[in-house]
This record gives structure tokens, sequence and C-alpha cells, in this order.
């Protein structure tokens, strides 16, 4: 002990002596533990301690406390397991620039063990056992920070931990994370990091010598929030990370990788420090895939749901899968097809030398870009199947049983088809196969046959007459017409049975026949409207719309010209005026009663639609006389009186018409008479005498209006006229300027 003693004593002299570090290079051998008492003869201002190439298993946290100076520990060839947190959160915290803990025994690293260690630069943790680092370990106030060793250690997956520190962005140094020589095959996320960097890039991430065998676009694009330039190119700068020398498995799932690098400097940078080469499959081995392998021998053997004994391989190069199945004693075509990854876009079916007998829809019919049924047994081709085919671009089906192919074949060229070994049969319906051929000259298999009556003819020479098709154009034409016809005369029929109304409005509409039954009130001629009107005279729109278009129309325009009894026009006004209403609805033939939001309200058009009630009861036998228009049928107001009484009996077996409906006007000019009241004389295209009297009786009524005017006091409930907008005083002055 005396002598360990002396030469402690002589270590702390020569420490001394050198002024600010401490050598414990191989001192305390046998020694498993490194306590805070072992450094107590080393100066409390020392900056570097080396306790390198001894013994120690474990530290304690307390190891370094004390030492307020300290900027350099050096740990390396030990066999410590573990850097305890806090060890490193002593009163040197803030002086700890770099650590070096290579040739040991640590497992794992966890968050916070350099949790104040702002200073820190370089951390050395090479050739240990390390399987797993928290995602925060090298945090973002690291910002110091230029180097962190790992390589030669045992992580099986890469977390983004390397990109949390926020260095500063101009200082022109690099941080690197030196990741290789680990075995490292998967790419993982589980901080749920996502990247915003831009130039210049800050990081260095070497992954060389891992066993990274897959860099998909799954993996490149699994740190960005949102994809807009999926450009792998652009995310290996980003990253700036070095996944050379890695056993990468050179298939399908590489293709995109080294597709966008042929198409970038990298093709011609660094090449002999960035090689990436092939380690599988074994005749690609130690290929290097960026320089010597063409993009098309990037493929993947498909097994899963692939069809027995046939081989299918997904080539992303032409985005087809391709199924090979030939000879193989298949009886139809596959059903089902193996999982496809987003990139693949067709079908090739190479399905030759089996025992398949026809084509059918399958549920992959739509991406079919080649399909290869040759020496089957195939005697039907469905045309259906052809349709649904919309990206066939081959089709060889030579060496079968057909007979006749279907028209929809022609929507390839001739010369993307082979037909040719098929006992084709010269038939009048497959005439058109000869213009097929004739559009596509100079085919290989232009000279393809039929047989008929034991003469075999060149398709592309047949033609009706050459094949003796006696059916003359006559008969074809008969038959289509006929056909017609008929089909007219059962849609007729069924429309009919649908919609009895409107197919009597329609008849009389074009045809000017009146399907219903004589009315006797149309030949009364004491008549002497064709129509009264009823509606809601307040309702500007609705007074519009009966003026402007209704009664303009129906008296003014068309070969038939109707006469209608407009209240607001042609009603007496004074104290007559309700029974002027009740005569005049007695005179008219029919009664129009449109119903808007402001008739159910309006005390006179309640009063008119009972009398119509009572003119419609009192002539039901011989016809329902009363006509309802619905203003609009959306309406809330008018489907709410609707469904109240008195309106809601009233309308049961009554004719409701809207002009929202369709066939409005035909349907208007079913239900007026048949013969309107007025005729025109043909020779002077004037009016008849009976209108003339009128006239000459309304314009003499005029008079004794004027005369008696300053006798007349109007009902106390009498509105005022909503045509014009003016009061019925204002009446008597326009006649008297009449």
């Amino acid at each position: 002990m005396a002598t360990m003693y002396v030469l402690f004593l002589f270590i702390s002299l020569l420490s001394r002596t050198r002024g600010q570090s401490c050598a414990y290079k191989g001192t305390f051998t046998g020694q498993t533990t490194l306590t805070k008492a072992l450094l107590t003869n080393c100066p409390r201002d020392t900056t570097y301690i080396d306790i390198s190439y001894n013994d120690f298993t474990t530290v304690s946290v307390d190891a370094f406390d004390g030492f307020y100076a300290l900027a350099k520990i050096n740990i390396t060839n030990n066999k410590i397991t573990e850097l305890p947190v806090g060890l490193f959160d002593q009163s040197f915290k803030a002086s700890l620039s770099e650590l070096y803990g290579s040739q040991n025994r640590i497992e794992s690293l966890s968050n916070n063990v350099f949790e104040n260690n702002f200073n820190l630069k370089i951390v050395d943790l090479s050739f240990n056992k390390l399987h797993f680092i928290d995602t925060n370990v090298f945090h973002k106030d690291l910002t110091k920070l230029e180097l962190v060793n790992v390589s030669y250690n045992q992580m099986t997956y890469f977390e983004p931990w390397p990109y949390v520190p926020e260095t500063p962005p101009n200082d022109d140094i690099d941080l690197v994370f030196d990741i290789q020589h680990n075995l490292i095959e998967n790419f993982t996320n589980t901080m749920n990091w996502t990247y915003d960097l831009v130039e210049p890039y800050e990081y260095l991430v070497n992954l060389q010598f891992n066993q990274i065998s897959v860099m998909s676009d799954e993996v490149i694009f699994m740190y960005r929030q949102t994809v807009e330039d999926q450009s792998v190119l652009t995310e290996l700068l980003t990253y700036n990370v070095n996944i050379t020398n890695n056993p990468f498995f050179c298939n399908c799932k590489l293709y995109e990788l080294v597709r966008d690098l042929h198409a970038s400097f990298f093709l011609y940078y660094r090449v002999d420090e960035y090689r990436y080469r092939c380690a599988s499959p074994s005749h690609l081995a130690n290929v290097d895939l960026l320089h010597d392998l063409d993009l098309d021998q990037f493929v993947c053997n498909i097994t899963d749901n692939c069809p027995l004994n046939c081989t299918c391989q997904e080539k992303p190069y032409i985005s087809t899968l391709e199924i090979n199945c030939t000879n193989t004693n298949l009886r139809e075509l596959p059903k089902t097809l193996p999982p496809m990854s987003d990139n693949i876009q067709y079908v090739s079916l190479y399905l030759s030398g089996n025992h398949i007998t026809e084509i059918t829809k399958r549920n992959y019919s739509n991406i079919i870009y080649n399909l290869t049924v040759s020496n089957n047994d195939i005697n039907y081709i469905d045309g259906e199947a052809l349709k649904e085919m919309v990206k066939l671009n081959n089709l060889d089906i030579s060496g079968n049983d057909l007979k006749f192919v279907p028209k929809e074949i022609q929507k390839l060229s001739f010369h993307k088809v082979k037909v040719r070994g098929n006992p084709f049969q010269c038939e009048c319906n497959m005439t058109w196969m000869a213009d097929w051929i004739a559009l596509s000259n100079g085919a290989d298999e232009s000279s393809i046959t039929c047989s008929s009556d034991e003469k075999t003819h060149v398709i592309k020479d047949v033609t009706e007459k050459s094949l003796g098709c006696n059916i003359s154009d006559f008969v074809i034409i008969f038959s289509v017409i006929m056909t017609v016809v008929v089909g007219v005369i059962v849609g007729g029929i069924i429309t009919a049975k649908r919609c009895p109304y409107e197919t009597k409005v329609l008849i009389y509409r074009f045809l000017r026949i009146h399907p219903r039954d004589l009315y006797k009130i149309d030949q009364d001629e004491t008549m002497h409207y064709d129509a009264f009107l009823s509606f809601d005279g307040e309702d500007i729109q609705v007074r519009q719309w009966i003026k402007t278009i209704f009664m303009k129309k129906l008296e003014e325009n068309g070969k038939k010209k109707y006469k209608f009894f407009c209240p607001l026009r042609d009603a007496l006004v004074g104290e007559d005026y309700g029974q002027d209403l009740v005569e005049k609805m007695t005179q008219s033939r029919r009664i129009f009663v449109l119903l808007s939001p402001g008739y159910f309200t309006d005390t006179w058009r309640i009063y008119e639609s009972d009398q119509a009630e009572m003119e419609h009861n009192a002539n039901s036998e011989n016809h329902p006389r009363v006509v309802y228009i619905i203003w609009h049928d959306e309406n809330e107001v008018i489907k709410q009186n609707l469904q109240k009484e008195p309106w809601k009996s009233r309308l049961i077996g009554k004719r409701v018409l809207s002009p929202d409906k369709r066939f409005f006007w035909s349907k208007i000019r079913y239900e007026l008479p048949i013969k309107p009241r007025n005729k025109i004389n043909r020779v002077n295209n004037s009016y008849t005498d009976i209108q003339e009297a009128e006239r000459d009786e309304r314009q003499q009524n005029n008079d004794i209006k004027v005369i008696y005017k300053k006798d007349f006091i109007p009902p106390p409930n009498r509105p005022q006229s909503a045509a014009i907008g003016i009061s019925h005083d204002n009446l008597y002055l326009e006649a008297i300027e009449v």
C-alpha cells in the first residue's frame, strides 16, 4: 500500500508540473468503479483527465465532482457499461467540450446525459455495444457540436435524432454523425420529427457499411410534413446522408432511388468514394448499381397470390406487372392478380400453350396492356371484355379454335393483333374484317383466310357479293322502319297506361284530336266567356304574369284566340261588383283559380272561390269546370294552406296544374273549350257581329257609369284596383276621358 501511495503522489506531482491535466492511463488496473476518491489528488482546476486503459465497468455519478474547469475527458479502453445521467452535470458542465469513450461496453444513452453541456463539441463512443440512443440525447441546445462518432456499435434502426441539434447556419462547419459499421437496416420515426431544412446543409450523416438493403419512397419521404416535390435527389441533398457501401437488394424497391440518381450529378460525383453496390440477388452481387446496371434490371419476383406454376414480376421501368403462365395447364384467365405497387399501371399476361376456352371479363381488365393467349382452345371472345380493356395494346389469339371474332376487336389496329391459325368461317356478318385488315396494309398476317362451302377466301378480299349475301337493302330498311314503328307503338301504349292524362294532352297538341267526350257546356251559346280568371291582383308578380303572359298568349297569340273574363279588367265597379262577378262566372265555360300566397287572405278572392265551387257542383254531372293552378309547388305558404280545409277537400278530384310542371301550356289549352266562343271572319280577319255587339254593350255600360258616378258610393270592403294601382274613383275619371 505504501508503494501505491508513493505512486499516487508521484503522479499528482507530475500532473501539477504539467499544468492543467491528470493522466491515469493504465493506472487503476484492478479497480472496477471509478469514484471521486480515486481522483482526489488531481487538481480542481484540471482541464483534461485521461483514465483510459483501465478496468472500470461503472462510473460513480459524482466521480468528476469538484473539477470546475474540466474541458476534456478520456475514458477509452475500459469496460464501462453505462454513462449515468448527471455524470457530466457538475461544476464543469459549461466547460466540457470533448468526451472520448470508445472501446467500452456502453449499451445505451439516455436523455439528459448531456443536458447542460452547451459547449460540447466532440463525442466519441465508437466501438461500444450501443443498441439504443434516446431521441433527445443530442438536444437542440448543443449548438457547438461538431462530431458524434458512434460507429462500430450494434444499432439496428435509424431515428432522425442527428438532425435535432440547432447548429449555427453560417459557421461553415458541418455537424458530422458517424454511424458507420452498425447493423442498421430500417428507418423509423417514433419521435415524429419532420424537417424544414434549407441550404447551407449543416449535417452530414454517414451510414455506410450498415445493413441497409432497401431505400424506397416510403423511407425517403418519412420525415416530410408535406410532399410537394417528390424527388429522391432533393431529399438526399437535404438530409446530406451517405448510404453507400450497404448490401442493397437490387430489386424493384430500389428502382426509384436509382432512377433519380441517374438523372443527377451523383452519377459522376466522387465515384470511387460513393459506391452503391448490389449484394443480392446473387447474379448481381457486387455490381455497381449506379454505373453498371440498367434500370430494367430492377424487378421484383412476386409470390403472394401469383397463379400456380406461374412467375409474376413487377417491372417499374415500364410500370408493368408481368405474369407468365406459359404451358401451365390453365383452363381460364387468372381470376385475381398479386398485390401491386402504386406505380404499376399495366398488366401483361403471357398464357400461351394452355387449355383456355374463352376470354371474358376480369376485375383487372381495365389495366391489361398485353394479352398473349396463343395456342389455346379459345372458341369465344366476349366483346364487352374487349371494351373494358381500355389499355390493351397487343393481342395474340393465334392458334386457337375461333370461327368468329367480335367487332370490338377493331379498337386495335390489325397489325397489333395476331389471329393466324384460327378456323374462321366466311359469313355475311364478318365482312367488316376486310376493311379492318385493309386499314393496315403490309401487316404480316394480312393473308389470313376463312372457309365457306369448302372454299377458302382471303379475308381481306371478302365482300358480301363474293359470299352471296342476298339480303336486299329494301328488306333491311323495311325491317328497321317496322322495328321503329312497333317500338313507338309499344312505347306509346306503355306511356298511356302510366300517364293517361299527359298522353291525352300530347295527342291533342300534335294531332288536334281531343280524346275526351264533348262537354255540353262547350256548345252552350249563352256562354259569353271561355274562362273566368280568379287570382290575387294585389301580388304584382301574379298580376304581371296573368296580364303579359297568360292572357297575351291565349287571347292575342296563336291560331285560336280565347275570350277571358278578368275581374281587374272587365268587372263592374260600385255596389254591383259582387253580383257582376257571379253573373260573369255563370257565363264562363271554365273557371281558372290561380292559388298564390296572397290568395288565401283576400276576401274577394275567397268569395270568388266559393262561387266557383258552387258552379262546379252545379255542373259536375256534365263537366268539372273548375281548374286550379298552383303558383309555385314548393312555396311553404301555399303548401300549408292546401293541407287545411276547405282547400284540402276542394282539390280532390279537380284538375290541378302548375307552371313549374312540364306541358303546362299544352294542358291549359286541353282544358279550355274545344271551340272558342269568338270566331274570326276569314274574309276581313275581324271578329263576328256577336263580339261587336258585346263591345257596344260594354261601352254603353261605361257611359251609364259616368252619368251616375256622382251618386255612386263604393262598398266599404271594396279593394282598390291592383291592376293599375289607382282607386275606383280614378277609374271613373279614365272612363270619362275615353
